[in-house]
């Protein structure tokens, strides 16, 4: 990917920041967006991000209007969106017992309404240079998960975006696919060392994933030698997975 131009939405957090630095040492050209100010200047100001760095984009993601404005002033700017990374993750979730249409609504409005955003923005200018390259992020509660039925809907829509945006460019040189990351350890959880052994010890692998796990893959899928896999939705879960397709 060197000297391709990469806008990342959803810069701010550690999954982000670690995709930003695989794509900066992989000699990309980064654009960050984030609604967090605070958490894209850390980003952006990161020495392993800095030198890459074209411009730094702070905007609300679930307000499609200024996702399309900004979208056209970057390709005004740059000429050219060649990478797509789409990280968006607000993960709440209530009971049926106690849930309503609200929270329905804001979860697939902060889970799914900014992927739609970007990819409609980006995608025809992708179209008429025959080249693209579009990466989401996505959850494993997509499969389904007890009292968060509204996040793992969200997280489902992805998996038929993603194929159905697939199969509409594949025509036209992009590629369209997404990471389904299982669990993460972020600096949020401040899990204690018996509940991380715990959690760990359910994993396949015997450990929780990192940031740099799901970044690894998205840099995969983001690279010219991936032109060839378009449609797929690639699960970095530790096999945790495996547990679950056998209790559907």
């Amino acid at each position: 990917m060197k000297n391709k131009i990469a806008l990342i939405a959803g810069a701010a957090n550690e999954i982000g920041q670690a995709i930003s630095i695989k794509f900066a040492k992989n000699g990309a050209k980064l654009i960050l967006v984030d609604s967090d100010s605070q958490g894209l200047d850390a980003v952006a100001l990161g020495s392993d991000v800095a030198g890459a760095l074209l411009e730094k984009v702070s905007l609300d993601p679930t307000d499609s209007n200024s996702v399309k404005a900004a979208v056209a002033k970057i390709l005004e700017k740059h000429g050219a969106v060649d990478i797509l990374i789409n990280n968006f993750d607000h993960k709440d979730g209530l009971p049926i017992s106690e849930g309503t249409l609200a929270n329905w609504e804001v979860s697939l409005k902060e889970n799914l309404t900014p992927v739609i955003s970007f990819c409609l923005n980006v995608i025809p200018e992708m179209q008429k240079r025959q080249y693209g390259r579009i990466v989401t992020v996505g959850s494993l509660d997509y499969l389904g998960v007890q009292n968060r039925s509204n996040y793992s809907t969200a997280k489902s829509a992805l998996f038929g975006l993603t194929r159905s945006f697939a199969l509409e460019t594949a025509k036209d040189g992009i590629t369209v696919n997404q990471v389904i990351k299982g669990d993460i350890k972020s600096q949020a959880d401040d899990l204690s060392p018996e509940a991380e052994a715990k959690a760990a010890g359910s994993m396949p692998v015997q450990r929780l994933g990192k940031p740099e796990d799901v970044a690894f893959a998205v840099a995969y899928l983001a690279a010219d030698s991936s032109k060839y896999v378009t449609g797929q939705n690639l699960i970095v879960c530790g096999g945790k997975s495996i547990y679950s397709s056998m209790s559907a």
